[in-house]
C-alpha cells in the first residue's frame, strides 16, 4: 500500500512539474542524465587507473581507490550534467514564444511522466534485489509497483542484461 501511494504521488508530481518545466527541458535533462552517465561509467575506470597507478605503486588501498573512482564518477557527471544545463539555458527563449508554450508544457508533462515512471522502475528492481522482506511485502501488497516491475518487459529484459554484463565492473 505505502509503495502504490508513492508511486502514484511520484508520477502526479511528475507530471506537474513537467507541465511547468516544459518538454525542451526534460528531454535536455533526461539526455543530460544519460549522457553523464555513460560518460561517467565509461570514463571512471581509465582515469581511475591511471590516478591509482600514480599514486599507489603496489595497490595496497583499495578504500583510497574506491574513494577515487567515486570522486572521479561524481566530477565527469557533474561537468557533463553542465554541459548540458548551459545548452538549455541558451533554449529557453525559445520555449517562452507563445504557441510553442503551451505545447512545449503539454509534452513536458508527458516526458516528466515517463521519465518518472523509468526511475521508479530502475528503483523497484533495484530494491528487489536485496533480500529485505520488508521490501519483499511493500511489494506484493502493491499492484502499482507489480504492475510497473512484471508489465515492462523489454526494460526488464534489458536491465538483466545490463547487469549481467557490467556486475563485474561496478564495487560497491
Amino acid at each position: 500500500m505505502i509503495f502504490s501511494i508513492g508511486i502514484i504521488l511520484i508520477l502526479i508530481f511528475g507530471f506537474l512539474r513537467g507541465l511547468h518545466r516544459g518538454f525542451v527541458n526534460e528531454i535536455l535533462s533526461l539526455i543530460g542524465f544519460l549522457a553523464a552517465t555513460f560518460v561517467s561509467i565509461v570514463g571512471t575506470s581509465p582515469i581511475a587507473g591511471w590516478i591509482n597507478q600514480a599514486i599507489f605503486q603496489s595497490g595496497q588501498n583499495e578504500t583510497a581507490q574506491l574513494i577515487i573512482k567515486w570522486v572521479i564518477f561524481a566530477v565527469l557527471f557533474g561537468l557533463v550534467w553542465r554541459i548540458v544545463r548551459l545548452l538549455s539555458d541558451l533554449l529557453a527563449p525559445i520555449t517562452r514564444l507563445p504557441l510553442l508554450h503551451q505545447l512545449n508544457s503539454l509534452l513536458g508533462g508527458i516526458a516528466d511522466f515517463i521519465i518518472k515512471y523509468l526511475f521508479i522502475f530502475i528503483l523497484l528492481n533495484f530494491l528487489l534485489m536485496f533480500p529485505s522482506q520488508s521490501i519483499r511485502d511493500q511489494y506484493e501488497q502493491s499492484d502499482v509497483s507489480q504492475w510497473i516491475v512484471k508489465k515492462t518487459p523489454i526494460l526488464s529484459d534489458e536491465m538483466i542484461q545490463i547487469w549481467d554484463q557490467h556486475s563485474s565492473e561496478v564495487n560497491v
